[in-house]
Parts: C-alpha cells; structure tokens; sequence
C-alpha cells in the first residue's frame, strides 16, 4: 500500500491542483486507466494482469462482514431483565438478571443486539414489550411468565396460584 501511494503521488498528484472535487476525480479516473495499461519494468505485466495472476491468494469475504464492525457496550441486566442501551429498553434473557453482559450492535440497526455474557452468546435481544414484562413473576429461585389472568383483590393484583409439577 506504501508503494501505491507513492505512485500517486509522483505520477498524479505531481501533475498539480485541480479545480474541483469533481475535477479531481476525473483526473484520478484518467490517470488510473492508462496506469492499469501500462506495463511494469521487471515483470512486464499490467497491474490487472498481476492481480488476475494470483486470484487463488484472494479469500472470500465472510458471509456477515457487518458483524465484525458492531460497536460494543457492557450493561448490567437488571432485576426485571432489562437492559438499557442508547435510550432504548431491551428484554434479556432470565438467566442474565443481576449479570453484566456485552451487547454489540450497529446504531443504525437498533433491532439487531446481541447479547454475550463470558464470551457466549444469548442471541439477538427485542425490544422491551411492557405488557409481558410486567407478568414475569421473579421469585428467589425461578423466574416464570404468569398467565393473562389476573384477579383484583382488595387493590392487590393476584395471580392464579400455580399448580404442583
């Protein structure tokens, strides 16, 4: 690349200023065409046929390029398994409560987190959906999701007692 550069450098930018941005671009544009034809003193070949000679060295790039520029962010789970991350609520898994768990994501992409606690993943969390937040019953040893009915007793909110397993 170092090499590159000072191409450029001695054989277009010695040329001098362009008038432009747009002007610089064609010029580049120009320049870059008849370089590409033109034969290099040692091996005697273009720089297109010297890269079309190796192709075998050239890697295929990963299938999800994206996800290795993902910005990170370390977040406790809170008691009622939500994680906060740039002004919004996420839903993470029951077995993350109290843990402080990596998140990465693309700020351009808000319903794409994932969530990682010891270098393993818990997959993509949501959005928070309040309406069956609120019914997750978090005990001191299991966490369940309570049914839709709900009895009021007395200004108290009452779940159907659960049946033996």
């Amino acid at each position: 690349m170092e090499r590159w550069f000072r191409t450029v450098r001695e054989q277009f930018l010695s040329r001098g200023p362009a008038e432009d941005l747009g002007g610089l671009n064609q010029g580049f544009f120009r320049w870059l065409q008849t370089y590409h034809q033109s034969s290099h003193a040692v091996t005697g070949q273009t720089p297109i046929e010297r890269f079309s000679s190796h192709l075998e060295c050239v890697r295929p790039t990963p299938t999800h390029l994206e996800d290795f520029f993902r910005k990170r962010a370390v977040r406790k789970v809170e008691k009622d398994r939500t994680v906060a991350l740039n002004s919004r609520l996420y839903e993470a898994p029951v077995s993350l409560i109290g843990k402080k768990a990596v998140l990465l994501y693309h700020e351009h992409d808000p319903a794409r987190v994932e969530i990682f606690l010891e270098e393993r993943s818990y997959g993509f969390i949501s959005l928070l959906d309040q309406k069956v937040n609120f019914r997750v019953h978090r005990g001191s040893h299991r966490t369940e999701i309570q049914s839709e009915e709900r009895n009021w007793s007395g200004g108290k909110l009452c779940f159907p007692k659960e049946e033996p397993r």
